[in-house]
């Protein structure tokens, strides 16, 4: 979480140093209005890209936590089958005795 919040932040500083640039750069006007269009534009594919990552990520995260967790109530269940087995076992030897 902390690489993504580092990585926004990069991409959020170099956003700000871009358009200050293009807004302080000796241009004329309507050249300057195309390079800001264009810089918001790239920025845009890129919060997008970045967006689309990280929600693969999270989808990536929580199919391996359901995996993990049908694999341990499966250990579990297997577990609990054989107790009742050895359980029945035992309560058939002691009423044989009985």
């Amino acid at each position: 979480m902390k690489t993504n919040n580092v990585l926004l932040g990069i991409l959020g500083g170099a956003a700000a140093g871009a358009i200050l640039g293009i807004l302080f750069a000796p241009d004329k006007g309507s050249n300057t209005r195309k390079k800001i269009a264009s810089n918001a534009n790239d920025m845009k594919d890129n919060l997008k890209d970045n967006f689309g990552d990280f929600l693969d990520s999270v989808s990536n995260k929580y199919d391996n936590l359901i995996q993990s967790g049908s694999e341990i109530y499966k250990e579990g269940k297997g577990k609990l089958e054989a107790i009742a087995s050895e359980f029945n076992t035992q309560l058939d030897q002691a009423n044989k005795k009985v």
